[in-house]
């Protein structure tokens, strides 16, 4: 059986010891996160009709103003409260991008279909992040997703939300206890 010395023993519990404040200290440290990191749209599609708008969480809203059937060329309009941040004429492919000082919306517009009863404009992927100049969106009972598994969340107002992080903190606390676990069954030998 293997046994330790008395001072390489207090150098690994000194050691444990060490981790283990460190580690704790680490996880309490509040976690940040830039405004890009805040995703509200993820990749999603949208489809509109001429004269269609999306509104966006945070108020911003996508209007098609107007479609060239024959060239495929859409007229877009980004809006915030009435006042016009970016218009254009877009083609498939195309992408409008809105910051300010990061990115807020990235559109692409992917494929305008025409008949002569009108226009469908398709715009995949889109994503929105939160752009910390504005109020965060307010969530709305019984429309938030949870994503794990697509169903509908609990709409009752008790809403718990994950602790972000959560899953690094119970890691790292599992492996300090395991380290120091180990420890003390190889102190008792």
């Amino acid at each position: 059986m293997l046994r330790l010395e008395p001072a390489l023993l207090l150098m690994y519990r000194s050691a444990a010891a060490k981790l283990l404040l460190a580690l704790i200290l680490i996880c309490s440290l509040p976690i940040t996160s830039a405004a890009q990191d805040t995703v509200l749209m993820d990749g999603e599609s949208i489809f509109l009709t001429t004269g269609e708008a999306w509104t966006f969480d945070q108020g911003y809203v996508l209007t098609i103003k107007s479609v060239n059937q024959r060239t495929n060329e859409v007229w877009l309009e980004l809006s915030l409260d009435g006042m016009i941040l970016r218009e254009g004429i877009f083609r498939e492919r195309d992408t409008l991008v809105y910051s300010r000082d990061t990115e807020i919306l990235n559109i692409t517009l992917d494929t305008v279909y025409s008949s002569p009863s009108g226009e469908l404009v398709t715009f995949t992927p889109v994503y929105q992040y939160l752009d910390p100049q504005l109020p965060a969106p307010e969530v709305r009972d019984g429309q938030e997703q949870d994503e794990s598994n697509g169903s509908q969340a609990n709409s009752s107002g008790d809403d718990i939300l994950p602790m972000p992080g959560y899953g690094m903190f119970q890691t790292l606390a599992t492996i300090a206890l395991v380290g120091l676990t180990g420890l003390a069954v190889h102190r008792k030998r």
